[in-house]
């Protein structure tokens, strides 16, 4: 499992699996952004500090930090 948080402060948390790659975008703490979107990637999209992660027919902010988690 992979989170992703960005400058907007969203959290993307993907998880990988032998048919792919399952997102879910939760909204950052404000306001500014509550929706909630999900979806599925035939392969992990590049995440990388500083860029913004290209998910589905997302574009995000820049990405500030990344952790793995062991499921």
């Amino acid at each position: 499992m992979v989170l992703a948080r960005t400058a907007s402060g969203s959290t993307y948390v993907l998880s990988v699996g032998p048919e792919g790659v399952h997102w879910c975008r939760l909204p950052a703490e404000t306001l500014r952004a509550p929706w909630v979107a999900s979806g599925w990637e035939e392969s992990m999209p590049r995440i990388v500090p500083g860029e913004r992660l290209l998910i589905g027919n997302l574009r995000t902010t820049p990405v500030t930090s990344v952790s793995i988690l062991p499921v």
